[in-house]
């Protein structure tokens, strides 16, 4: 494939790692990014073509605005991306389980629905879109969630979760105007082989939580599997799933095949810290108020709407993603072969009581 790469998202953890890997196809690739973020941008560029992983010239910071007309770009800029450009991958949006809804639908909704309409301004079958939703557009489903599925009555825990439903039900009807693939990532931590990330969000402030000797309890019976994605594999598909032309279309789940249930995560962090198991259950809708009080939330950086996660009976289909790498030697690895690399790094770079070291 020839032409630009539009990316928006940047400098987000995932679209940064999204760049320096597509950064080796040659192909330009601009940067959208809000005025406030162009230092951090520009950094990104900087570094990487310090490590000689793009050309002077191949990375374009491109100020702009994905919930403004033609994405906020000056008429010159819009010009010379809409002339160039041949794929564009959309990653920006806001990732926060207690966002308001305002927030989310702008930048959510209306932020996809600007994307779409500067990818209709460009010559017709010219671009690609590469968009990165999310499994948890399934809301409050249970049980088996197919790839293929999207609207199917759910109710959902949040505005992150309603919103960007809200969004992938756009570009789904976009598909018959624009080449286009979904890309649903599950829970994303940091990198298999490093550990390195930019946010401990997630599950971080659990394993926080188990270090500090502070997690005694399960929130609820702890059944539900929790499908946790390396940085790493996230980029991996997003790079070589477009390279395939019979992927054209349809949505891929990046998700843990074999994930662990939540009760077995912790677990499984408990063991390689070397720290008391929690073994008793304590209903969630008692746990979770006590995380509503502000100190509790500090200390632990804990969302109580994260709870929710834990007891979420949610399994989730990867046949499409399985069959598009197929002979890429691409796989999601298990999270017991680099979960030590993921505590390691965390405990390195958060200053919290611990009382449980980390793994070698």
């Amino acid at each position: 494939m020839s032409g630009a790469i539009l990316v928006t998202g940047v400098p987000g953890f995932i679209g940064t790692r999204l760049v320096r890997a597509l950064a080796p196809q040659g192909r330009r690739i601009f940067l959208l990014c809000e005025r406030r973020f162009l230092p951090d941008t520009e950094v990104v560029v900087a570094d990487l073509v310090r490590a000689k992983v793009a050309e002077p010239d191949q990375l374009v910071p491109v100020v702009g605005d994905i919930t403004a007309e033609a994405l906020g770009l000056s008429d010159q800029d819009a010009a010379r991306v809409r002339g160039e450009l041949s794929e564009l991958y959309h990653l920006a949006a806001i990732y926060d389980l207690a966002v308001p809804e305002e927030v989310a639908r702008r930048v959510n909704v209306r932020g996809t629905d600007r994307v779409l309409e500067f990818l209709r301004s460009c010559p017709e079958g010219q671009v690609i879109h590469n968009y990165v939703s999310t499994c948890y557009v399934a809301g409050r489903r249970q049980g088996m969630i197919f790839e293929n599925e999207l609207d199917r009555g759910q109710s959902f825990k949040n505005h992150y979760e309603s919103t960007k439903f809200a969004a992938e039900v756009l570009v789904e009807r976009s598909k018959r105007d624009v080449e286009t693939r979904i890309f649903r990532p599950a829970i994303v931590i940091g990198d298999s082989k490093t550990g390195e990330t930019q946010k401990f969000d997630g599950p971080y402030p659990t394993f926080g939580a188990v270090m500090m000797g502070a997690l005694v309890v399960i929130p609820g019976p702890g059944r539900a599997p929790m499908s946790l994605v390396p940085v790493d594999y996230i980029v991996d598909c997003l790079v070589a799933i477009p390279r395939r032309p019979d992927t054209a279309g349809k949505t891929f789940q990046l998700a843990d095949p074999n994930p662990l249930t939540a009760r077995e995560m912790l677990e499984l962090v408990s063991s390689r810290l070397g720290a008391p198991r929690p073994r008793v259950s304590v209903p969630e809708a008692f746990i979770r108020p006590l995380f509503r009080i502000k100190r509790l939330t500090e200390l632990f950086g804990i969302q109580p709407e994260a709870f929710e996660y834990f007891n979420h009976f949610m399994i989730l289909d990867t046949t499409n993603t399985r069959a598009a790498l197929a002979g890429t030697g691409i796989e999601c690895p298990p999270l017991p072969t680099y979960i030590n690399q993921i505590l390691r790094y965390y405990r390195e770079r958060v200053s919290l009581p611990w009382r449980f070291d980390t793994p070698p």
